[in-house]
């Protein structure tokens, strides 16, 4: 972290309670000031909340904790030691000693090239080299206490779903045995029953080694279900705070009561809502017909010995979308609810079974005719991997145009209209660090739409946004839906998000389809034990409140003088 002014390198706490101490902190990048004059402090034991908007500077305050970031100034003191203004070797100590971090986005975070085991192995004493002679037990326990088989040790980040690899950066923050854990977003690319693990986990370790813990999160169900306190920040300030309870149901601040009727108008409970009804169309405009995917195991060597294994990730799963439907893929963490998608894409191919685009059998993308490649368009999870960094929002929109041969004119034209169709007039000449996650996420979408598909896939498309910017882009995917007559395939871990968008679901396990039906049906009434196990496990949904008062009587809140007042 680049400092504006230099600090003592050590500096005592003055409360010795606290183990992170942040105060006045101001972050600036270039001329924008991400985060003003912010104060706040955690306790060991004390697991605290971080919520608000993409681009309120959450995140930038979880990096200043590890002395990542802009140019700062003030005081972030971890354990007494003072990050603003510490020399390289200070800051280098604290990352690896003290503070586990787990990013958002473990698709940037974890390295291609390494398998989880080796990467898991680094954060231990820094090596990758023979890391099974030296850590291979604690590599495999950190690996199920994160809900992991030791077999994921072996593979490599392209061959796990977003929530496997999520899991491993979790077991990556908690590899070093930190006093402090900060943690981005550690649960948005979750299903309902991995997260409750997960969040089960990390209560769990946190009382074990009496841990500091900064979940920073959009999620309030999450919040609401493990934190003591929270915090609210709001364009870099922070606006409220106080003890979660009281916080959520009799909020202060106008802000923090934005965010509490954005929860409450995005979700559904499980048992209410308005009933879904299939769509009318007789057309089937995409569909995949017993379709299999299969992934070997295992490394060059391990094939050259004939130790090879291979993971079917879908297996005889067939899923169709009509004209003016929208259908929802729902299931765990590797289900293979991705992997369909993508096979209808073209962005893989099946090793076994048929994709067809409006009748007609389609191979790889890059083997589609130019009508079956336009037929379909693709909204990723994560906006920032899927959005070149030197391209502008104009130019990335117009990506598509280009390959399909439009003059510039007529790009320009279309490129408005895209923008101003999302919500981002004006935005064309901006690049997506400039952009909030919700704003990415609308370059992304006004992409996808360019070349007019027949059907839109939305991969997780809010999975890493925030409950406002969850139920803007919603009401955005509603609105295309009514105004075009558009079919679209929803991939999802959240019921909340089915239930609003589709009319008919699908739910995957271990890579087959397992139940299926109109959503409204399917929710109010589950016939299959997997679909009962997901709505159960659901935060938010209808048995939470019991989940939540068990918690509460299981687990101590510890609340101090500080509550309302840190």
């Amino acid at each position: 972290m680049t400092a504006a002014a230099p600090e003592p390198a050590s500096i005592e706490l003055r409360d010795e309670r606290a183990m992170v101490s942040v105060e006045n902190l101001t972050v600036r990048y270039g001329e924008t000031v991400a985060v003003r004059t912010v104060s706040l402090s955690l306790e060991r034991g004390e697991f605290v909340g971080l919520v608000g908007e993409s681009g309120a500077g959450k995140s930038t305050l979880g990096l200043a904790l590890v002395g990542l970031g802009g140019k700062a100034s003030g005081s972030v003191r971890i354990g007494g030691t003072e990050l603003v203004g510490a020399d390289d070797g200070t800051v280098r100590r604290i990352r690896r000693r003290r503070v586990g971090l787990a990013f958002q986005n473990a698709d940037d975070a974890l390295h291609p090239a390494y398998t989880l085991g080796e990467q898991i192995a680094e954060s231990v004493d820094g090596r990758r080299r023979r890391w099974r002679r030296r850590h291979e037990s604690r590599v495999n326990r950190l690996l199920e206490d994160v809900g992991l088989e030791p077999a994921f040790a072996d593979r490599y980040p392209h061959e796990c779903s977003g929530g496997q690899n999520q899991r491993a950066l979790l077991a990556i923050a908690l590899a070093g045995d930190p006093d402090v854990l900060v943690l981005d977003e550690p649960t948005s690319s979750l299903d309902a029953v991995t997260q409750a693990h997960v969040l089960e986990t990390l209560e769990r370790v946190m009382a074990e080694r009496d841990l500091a813990v900064l979940l920073i999160t959009h999620d309030l169900d999450v919040v609401e279900h493990c934190c003591d306190r929270t915090v609210v920040m709001r364009e870099g300030e922070l606006v409220d705070r106080g003890v979660t309870d009281r916080l959520f149901s009799n909020p202060a601040h106008p802000y923090t009561s934005t965010l509490v009727d954005a929860r409450r108008s995005t979700s559904r409970a499980v048992d209410g809502g308005t009933s879904s009804a299939p769509g009318t169309g007789d057309a089937i405009v995409a569909e995949l017909e017993t379709a299999t995917k299969r992934y070997r195991d295992g490394s060059f060597v391990s094939a050259l010995l004939g130790r090879e294994t291979t993971t079917d990730t879908l297996v005889d799963a067939s899923v169709s979308v009509r004209e003016d439907e929208c259908v929802a893929l729902v299931g765990r963490s590797g289900a293979g609810k991705t992997t369909a998608a993508r096979l209808i894409a073209g962005l893989e191919t099946p090793s076994a079974g048929t994709v067809r685009i409006r009748g007609e059998i389609a191979g790889p993308v890059a083997e589609r005719r130019p009508a079956q490649r336009a037929s379909v368009g693709y909204v990723f999870q994560s906006p920032r991997s899927s959005l070149d960094p030197r391209r502008t929002v104009a130019e990335s929109v117009a990506e598509p145009l280009v390959g399909a041969g439009w003059s510039r004119s007529r790009r320009d034209q279309r490129v408005r209209e895209l923008l101003e169709h999302v919500g981002l007039e004006g935005y064309g000449d901006r690049y997506p660090r400039e952009l909030s996650g919700g704003e990415a996420q609308r370059v992304a979408v006004a992409r996808a739409l360019a070349l007019e598909p027949d059907l839109l896939v939305l991969d997780e498309a809010t999975s890493a946004l925030d409950t406002v910017t969850t139920h803007r882009l919603c009401s955005l995917f509603e609105r295309l839906g009514r105004r075009n007559s558009r079919s679209m395939l929803v991939v999802t871990h959240d019921f909340d998000i089915a239930r609003r968008l589709a009319d008919r679901t699908l739910v995957l396990a271990d890579g087959r389809v397992v139940d299926e039906g109109p959503t409204s049906e399917l929710l109010s009434e589950p016939t299959h034990a997997e679909t009962r196990t997901l709505i159960d496990a659901t935060l938010g949904g209808s048995s939470a409140d019991s989940r939540t008062n068990t918690t509460a009587d299981t687990r101590t809140h510890t609340t101090h003088a500080t509550d309302e007042s840190d």
